[in-house]
């Protein structure tokens, strides 16, 4: 992808994100909706480049208790737990969802996180048409106790 330079506007930029998207979400065999690669990519290639990074809020799992059931089955399908039992939520909740909450789980994945599940690399060349995967035991404690 092209660098973003200070000169270029709001527009153009945004022009350069659609040209160079990688990646769309469609129905997954792994589980329900995954990403997929729109092209080929690249091993070591940043992904999500357009996501607006957001703040993020720790809660712990009492705080959730008096959700509705459907509410609590999103926490727990698109919310990472923390070791101490506390959940990451961000700050505009659900609605502020983006591609990277729909990567399915693989233990031979070819996506890994470069932090605790926030930003995303790819580990090898991924074939337009593949879904791209990441093993959440690496940043997602709830995952882990599963096993």
């Amino acid at each position: 992808m092209k660098k973003i330079g200070k000169k270029q506007t709001a527009r153009q930029i945004t022009l350069m994100l659609v040209k160079n998207t990688d990646c769309r979400l469609r129905p997954s065999k792994i589980s329900g909706i995954g990403v997929f690669a729109v092209r080929t990519i690249p091993a070591g290639t940043k992904l999500f480049p357009g996501v607006k990074r957001q703040a993020w809020y720790r809660f712990s799992a009492e705080e959730f208790a008096s959700c509705d059931l459907a509410i609590k089955t999103m926490i727990d399908d698109f919310l990472v737990v923390e070791k101490d039992g506390t959940v990451l939520v961000p700050r505009f909740g659900f609605d502020g969802m983006d591609l990277s909450f729909f990567l399915n789980h693989s233990k031979k994945p070819n996506v890994k996180t470069i932090d605790v599940g926030f930003n995303f690399v790819t580990l090898r060349k991924i074939k337009r048409g593949e879904e791209l995967t990441v093993d959440y035991g690496t940043y997602d404690y709830k995952y882990l106790s599963r096993k």
